[in-house]
């Protein structure tokens, strides 16, 4: 039986509202706290938006209305600050502000998840799939990656629109006191979203490995969190690894036996997929 998507979404807001206000010691019970919850979080964050991928199959006209009125909703509550009159001179109180972060995201989730779901529409066939998934997953890494990507570029020259544009997670801060909160960051973008939305579409759509998918990919994102939250910074490295590839490489690699491709479908998903390894490992050795 799957669980409700207005059950994830309660577990979401307990986690992302709960969790900030709980203060640990510094060292490894804060790090067990930061592990714990960004566990959880990942698994919610999976469930909620396979949930909603379940809905929008059920009922075909649900995924355009929620793009439409996710849309709308998120445009609205931006405005609260302004509307409240929060600045620097001003600043909102830690719950207030705590409020208006958790709804921002659920509501930014929910219109990705409205717009991948819509666009899943367009891949009438499971096939389709296998040359689609190495394809977006290139995008993605030129787009964050390479010098002229527009994620790279908006995340160096305005990171507040790439904030603006996240959905955040917790993480241990580097603060010197001898207690610390696990404080949210902005990590996981709008595009991730569309396109887990698309491929648990798809997925469900098609009859492929709904289950087996929805574990590959919580172990591979909480993986990749691990990698952009403490070990790439500890290296020294910008944390800036795309999540659609370890998503695209899981769902491939989970799914692969279950396509029938043909001859002609087989050279198109082998060409696309050297062509998006080949720029991913351009994109690692150039030193950019």
């Amino acid at each position: 039986m799957r669980t409700p998507w207005f059950l994830w979404s309660l577990a979401y807001f307990a986690l992302q509202l709960g969790t900030p206000l709980i203060t640990l010691p510094k060292g490894w019970l804060l790090i067990g706290g930061v592990l714990l919850t960004t566990l959880l979080l990942m698994a919610t964050l999976l469930g909620l938006v396979f949930a909603w991928a379940h809905e929008t199959e059920k009922a075909p006209w649900l995924a355009p209305i929620m793009l439409v009125g996710g849309v709308g909703a998120w445009w609205l509550w931006g405005l609260a600050p302004f509307v409240l009159g929060w600045s620097r001179e001003n600043p909102p109180g830690e719950i207030s502000f705590g409020v208006y972060r958790v709804v921002h995201g659920y509501l930014l989730m929910l219109a990705a998840v409205g717009l991948g779901a819509t666009l899943s529409k367009l891949i009438r066939e499971k096939n389709l799939l296998a040359p689609v998934i190495p394809f977006a997953a290139m995008v993605d890494m030129l787009t964050v990656l390479s010098p002229g990507g527009f994620v790279k570029q908006i995340m160096e020259k305005a990171p507040e629109i790439a904030e603006h544009a996240s959905v955040a997670v917790m993480a241990a801060p580097n603060a010197p006191e001898a207690v610390a909160r696990l404080t949210p960051i902005a990590i996981i973008g709008a595009g991730d979203f569309i396109f887990l939305a698309l491929y648990a579409a798809c997925l469900i759509r098609f009859g492929l490995r709904v289950r087996a998918t929805m574990i590959g990919l919580f172990v591979a994102l909480w993986v990749y969190l691990g990698l952009v939250l403490w070990v790439l910074p500890a290296l020294g490295v910008a944390p800036r690894l795309p999540a659609l590839v370890p998503m695209a490489i899981v769902t491939l690699a989970i799914n692969w036996r279950t396509f029938q491709l043909s001859r002609q479908e087989t050279v198109a998903s082998v060409v696309v997929t050297t062509l998006a390894l080949g720029v991913i490992a351009w994109l690692f050795t150039r030193g950019n």
